[in-house]
């Protein structure tokens, strides 16, 4: 008796480059999400704005505008920190 058996090789394409495209694809996106303005800007202290009248006002007035976005970001923490401290007279 003979038994015929049809071996399948698998696809591997298909399967083994899967997850480095995905990798590759998801690298991407987070590397174009991660690329704002905002990240670009050095991030000055507290001192360096309360040295600096003009920046600080600015940067107070961009945070103020558009709290959603720019609320968290470090310069505006510090800017915000740098005009309490002068209203407080530290």
């Amino acid at each position: 008796m003979m038994v015929c058996t049809r071996f399948q090789q698998p696809a591997i394409i298909g399967w083994t480059f899967r997850p480095i495209v995905f990798g590759l694809v998801l690298n991407g996106v987070l590397g174009i999400v991660g690329c704002t303005q905002e990240a670009l800007d050095p991030v000055q202290t507290v001192a360096w704005y309360k040295a600096h009248e003009a920046e600080r006002i600015a940067m107070a007035t961009k945070c103020h505008n558009n709290p959603g976005q720019m609320e968290k970001t470090p310069n505006c923490i510090n800017a915000q920190q740098a005009v309490d401290d002068i209203a407080m007279g530290r």
